[in-house]
């Protein structure tokens, strides 16, 4: 069964750069999962970053990002937000994923909202047992080729289409295509959330300490209070509460900077500042055997 890494980038250059900051990211991991993009983004190389350049089909879904068994030949899909940084490679999330129709990071939550609507009227509204709905975040999505998967797509985009009557606020003006999921879930019976404590994915929300975030380290840690007190160390870093912040444009600039270098020089060169230092290094080295 063939696995992909999904990404889609549509609409603006802040969006191909962040796609790109993951491709970059994912490369100096020497991650091997094979890359597809879906993008309408003209004027960069995407070859060099994707094994794979999907063309946007028409017209625009909120749900595309859900749509690799129809526009590849993948069986298994990990669709990612361009807004990401891999800080370790992707094989434990394939290997606890595999056999799971659709897999969302998440909790089952009795308290606050979702997307503006109480937790109390959803659990009424889809006649939930207990007092409890599944929370989560859908930046990152996993999904295997099969009727179950048919099932669930068909059911999201039953939502997308009568999105109004769902009763769910709109997403920056339009669908959330994490309500179709719930909804698509909850109206199947179908749901399966990975645990937060697993840290596949973090956005490092509520921070405690200071959010240590370096590619050069593969360095992605904090101290934070998102349902609980803890640790984070996660294999992605998702961005999506700070994309408005240095702290993640600098990383995507350290990204594009290390290529630039690569570009420009040949294989294992020494750079000219460690040049100098060699040679007075070196001169000093002999003077002390030359007195021992």
């Amino acid at each position: 069964m063939r696995a992909i890494v999904f990404v889609v980038a549509r609409g603006g250059r802040q969006y191909a750069e962040m796609a790109l900051g993951l491709a970059r990211s994912l490369q100096l991991l020497n991650d091997e999962n094979p890359r597809v993009i879906m993008t309408d983004i003209d004027g960069i190389d995407w070859r060099r970053y994707f094994d794979e350049v999907v063309t946007p089909p028409k017209p625009w879904s909120k749900l595309d990002k859900l749509t690799a068994c129809e526009v590849t030949d993948a069986d298994r899909v990990l669709s990612l937000d361009v807004d990401m940084l891999a800080f370790k490679r992707l094989d434990p999330i394939f290997e606890y994923c595999r056999g799971k129709p659709f897999a969302v990071q998440g909790f089952w939550d009795s308290e606050g909202t979702f997307h503006r609507k109480p937790v109390a009227d959803i659990v009424r509204q889809y006649g939930l047992p207990g007092p409890c709905f599944p929370r989560f975040n859908g930046g990152m999505a996993y999904y295997e080729r099969g009727p179950r998967w048919e099932e669930l797509l068909a059911a999201m985009r039953r939502a997308e289409a009568q999105y109004d009557s769902l009763g769910f606020d709109a997403f920056r003006g339009g669908v959330s295509e994490e309500v179709c999921m719930l909804d698509a879930m909850l109206r199947c019976g179908y749901v399966e959330l990975i645990p937060p404590k697993l840290q596949f994915q973090h956005s490092c929300s509520g921070l405690v300490s200071k959010l240590w975030l370096d590619v050069s380290r593969m360095e992605c840690k904090c101290v934070c209070k998102a349902d609980r007190l803890e640790y984070a160390e996660p294999i992605l870093f998702h961005a999506w509460r700070y994309k408005d912040f240095l702290v993640y444009w600098n990383e995507l600039r350290k990204l594009r900077r290390y290529e630039e270098i690569a570009d420009r020089n040949r294989r294992e060169f020494v750079p000219r500042l460690q040049r100098l230092r060699r040679s007075i290094e070196r001169r000093w080295v002999r003077h002390v055997r030359r007195w021992r």
